[in-house]
């Protein structure tokens, strides 16, 4: 038990602005933590709206010394923050990196201290759930680049960056057990294709931009498909970047099966086609989906929009990018060769005039946002989608799929700025989650 009470320091016109007074005793909470401390004046003063933590109060709190926090009074109690935890799926002590997301993570951070917030990334695993702390980890300043650790309380909100929670329970737990806790999480799963599709197709005004998708629960289904369309895709219904999907096309008496891999495969039947799909996906019910060319050659192209909310919890369109794919590939991946650019320059050397362009930019957007408002509306909460649809040689937008993980590489590759932003709205978005 600490004898000498802890001590918030304020600048003598933010105790004013607050309704305090110097050696008053307050409640203060950081996260889901909340401490008693003795309010006292700050010989150089600092913005009413803002405070730090330092030495012990920075102990035990939880925290990096030195942050700067906004600061709020709710009832009698002053709250600072916000503390925002981002999910992630694993850390390699042998690399000090998470990966593919390590960049993002922590440029996520760079931003929430822009925004006068703190953040850490966490694992599963780091939750402790007895003494309701998470042993995260979080960058010191600007000139180190090793994470470092230490004990935070239960944040205000959680990020959830955590991959194939679909088929893991790490994710579901931990979202779960912090939700005990009063944690907000935002971007969990929306269902898999099949039930996004599901979602959208009673809507007339999105219908028509719906390729015809079907599951494929038998070799009937597969024929008819082809019968109708020429060409159809085949994708497991929970799949990301890509993996598993397969395109099928008539030859003659067989069936041409190409993968995302760009292995190919002649079958003799419908049946063979499904077994075969069967046993790479690894799933009892794909779908079947129509094929829509964009190009007459064998380049396939498609169009990412992002969409994400702002502190304000509204929706907006942060940008468009187009995807090629490599020669022969599939898909659009870009971990397979794929390339981004902007989608102007795209749709003007696919032969597109001005007008059609900005009529097909229009129709993008205003689907985009569209979709968005409709899955979210099913959905506990979400910040942000990325929404991939077709154009066809005519001119006419399709609706492909939503990932509430979305990546930023397509606008990385367009545009510094436009990454920027892509990064800066998840944050505000927590801001908005924690009241902040």
């Amino acid at each position: 038990m600490n004898k000498n009470p802890l001590k918030l320091p304020l600048a003598p016109e933010a105790i004013k602005y607050w309704g305090l007074s110097s050696g008053e005793k307050v409640s203060i909470s950081w996260g889901r933590k909340t401490v008693k401390v003795r309010i006292i004046e700050e010989k150089n003063p600092t913005d009413i709206e803002f405070a730090c933590i330092e030495g012990e109060l920075a102990r035990v709190l939880g925290g990096p010394e030195g942050i700067r926090l906004n600061l709020q009074k709710k009832g009698k109690m002053l709250r600072l923050g916000p503390l925002i935890g981002i999910l992630a799926g694993r850390y390699s002590k042998e690399r000090g990196s998470f990966g593919s997301q390590n960049g993002f993570f922590r440029s996520l951070l760079a931003s929430l201290d822009s925004l006068n917030g703190a953040g850490f990334v966490f694992c599963p695993s780091d939750i402790n759930s007895e003494r309701k702390c998470i042993y995260g980890y979080y960058l010191t300043g600007k000139t180190d680049e090793r994470w470092k650790r230490m004990y935070f309380p239960f944040p205000d909100v959680c990020y959830n960056r955590y991959f194939n929670d679909g088929a893991t329970p790490g994710s579901y737990h931990s979202i779960a057990l912090l939700a005990r806790h009063g944690v907000k999480t935002f971007n969990t799963s929306i269902g898999s294709k099949w039930a996004v599709h599901r979602l959208l197709i009673p809507h007339r005004d999105l219908a028509p931009h719906l390729p015809e998708t079907r599951l494929l629960d038998s070799g009937h289904v597969l024929v008819s498909m082809i019968k109708k369309h020429r060409e159809v895709y085949l994708k497991p219904p929970g799949g990301c970047k890509g993996r598993g999907i397969m395109r099928v096309s008539r030859k003659k008496r067989a069936y041409l099966l190409r993968t995302a891999e760009s292995n190919s495969y002649l079958c003799r039947s419908a049946q063979e086609v499904l077994q075969k799909t069967k046993a790479s996906m690894n799933c009892p019910m794909p779908i079947v989906q129509q094929s829509i060319r964009f190009t007459g050659n064998e380049q396939h192209i498609d169009f990412r929009v992002l969409v994400q909310k702002n502190r304000f919890n509204q929706w907006g369109i942060t940008g468009i990018a187009a995807r090629i794919g490599a020669n022969g590939q599939i898909t659009t991946n870009l971990h397979a060769g794929g390339k981004a650019e902007e989608a102007q320059a795209t749709l003007l050397n696919q032969g597109f005039s001005s007008e059609q362009i900005i009529s097909i930019h229009n129709s993008l957007e205003k689907l985009a946002l569209r979709i968005a408002e409709i899955i979210d509306s099913k959905s506990r909460a979400l910040g942000e989608l990325g929404l991939d649809f077709l154009v066809d040689k005519k001119g006419k937008v399709w609706f492909l799929e939503a990932n509430p993980k979305p990546g930023r590489r397509s606008f990385k590759d367009i545009s510094p700025e436009l990454r920027r932003i892509a990064v800066y709205r998840p944050m505000e978005y927590a801001c908005f989650l924690a009241g902040f």
